[in-house]
């Protein structure tokens, strides 16, 4: 199993109609009652193995991922230390605010890596804010599935 994938599993569920005939589905066959085990059918759901976007990478530590950006804050202070007094300001900060784009780049590239989402080595914020809206759009489109399996099985007799 990869990174950012969740396992695949199976979900057992129990369909069943009372005296009243009322359709139900139930996650145990010791939830049906004795007199309708006889004729409960067993539905079994297959989950397929899908990257998830809702686990964070597992390549770094949290301590590691702190050391990462302490080390580039400390890049970015000894560049700013060490440029000659007789740049000008403006200069010294626009090569500032470069290292600090790529590197703010770099790390958003490596999340998309990390997350099966690019290989790019470099991202922008847009694209992770693409990537969350791709999720979002996957999972109702998975719950919408679901939401109609669910149905046709309620409305199966």
């Amino acid at each position: 199993m990869g990174v950012g994938q969740e396992p695949a599993s199976t979900a057992v569920y129990y369909r069943f109609q009372d005296a009243s005939g009322r359709t139900h589905i139930v996650d145990s066959l010791a939830d049906v009652p004795q007199a309708s085990r006889a004729q409960a059918q067993r539905i079994e759901y297959q989950q397929r193995a899908q990257p998830s976007v809702l686990q964070l990478p597992q390549t770094l530590s949290t301590w590691q991922t702190f050391g990462l950006g302490f080390v580039a804050a400390l890049l970015v202070v000894f560049l700013f230390r060490r440029l000659p007094g007789t740049m000008r300001m403006v200069l010294r900060v626009g090569i500032i605010g470069g290292v600090i784009v790529l590197l703010g780049g770099a790390y958003l590239g490596w999340m998309r890596h990390a997350t099966g989402q690019s290989s790019d080595a470099l991202a922008s914020p847009r694209a992770i804010i693409d990537d969350a809206k791709s999720a979002v759009e996957k999972m109702n489109a998975r719950m919408a599935a679901e939401q109609t399996e669910i149905k046709e099985a309620e409305q199966a007799k």
